[in-house]
């Protein structure tokens, strides 16, 4: 087992990172860290401190940074558009979305999505999952903090993708595999849509393939939601050599 891993910060050796309080609690009554002991803190942005404590008491946990360094954010940046499907379901896609590697999740609104959310909801909404994602990159050690955004029209977050790189829509009619379909070459930025639990409607993907969006299929299989978004960014993330 490695060594644990906040979003505390990334000083310079040194100087001080101090846990919140809610992270003090849970490294010292669940982690049992002490006083000459180990963790790492990232600021999200690709830099990792390695961190020594000096001090443990009561919602308190303090280390010195020992070494700093600094990553560049991996290529392709990916962006998973989701429709959101219901109940927990969303959580766990973003909770593992966020622990295969994805950088950006968009939650999108499509012409079958049966959740919606407006006005106070959606902020709340927004910062539940943003906890969500923040406490799988932690339990992935990732340096990288993800995105979550939205909710926006699939119009809107399409049109979005396509002017930032490719952007690849699963539909399970689509004539060609995922793999089939991914650019050659290593693009800077990857999206990948995925659709309602009602599937995409043909209407929707004629417009997104208009826009210069791929259509692409996972296979046979009709998968879930949330099992199709991670499976297609396993597969995406692998291509391109960012699960080793």
């Amino acid at each position: 087992m490695g060594v644990p891993h906040f979003f505390a910060g990334a000083p310079e050796p040194g100087q001080t990172v101090v846990l919140s309080a809610e992270d003090a609690h849970h490294a010292m009554r669940s982690l049992r860290l002490r006083p000459g002991d180990r963790f790492t803190s990232s600021d999200g942005q690709g830099g990792l401190a390695t961190c020594r404590v000096v001090r443990a008491s009561g919602l308190l946990l303090e280390g010195e940074v020992e070494e700093r360094i600094d990553e560049a954010r991996p290529r392709p940046i990916l962006r998973v558009l989701l429709s959101p499907p219901k109940g927990d379901r969303l959580a766990w896609a973003i909770q593992k979305l966020v622990e295969v590697g994805a950088d950006e999740i968009v939650l999108v609104e499509a012409g079958r999505s049966v959740r919606r959310w407006k006005g106070d909801r959606a902020g709340r909404a927004k910062e539940r999952l943003g906890v969500v994602g923040r406490e799988a990159a932690k339990q992935a050690r990732r340096r990288f903090l993800a995105e979550v955004s939205g909710p926006a029209p699939w119009d809107q977050a399409l049109e979005d993708a396509v002017d930032s790189g490719p952007a690849v829509v699963l539909w399970e009619r689509a004539d060609r595999g995922l793999l089939d379909a991914l650019p050659s070459e290593r693009p800077e930025i990857l999206a990948l849509a995925v659709g309602p639990e009602g599937g995409i409607s043909e209407e929707d993907a004629v417009a997104a393939g208009d826009r210069g969006a791929l259509l692409a299929s996972l296979g046979p299989n009709i998968l879930r939601t949330e099992t199709a978004a991670v499976a297609a960014a396993a597969v995406a993330l692998a291509r391109y050599g960012r699960l080793g």
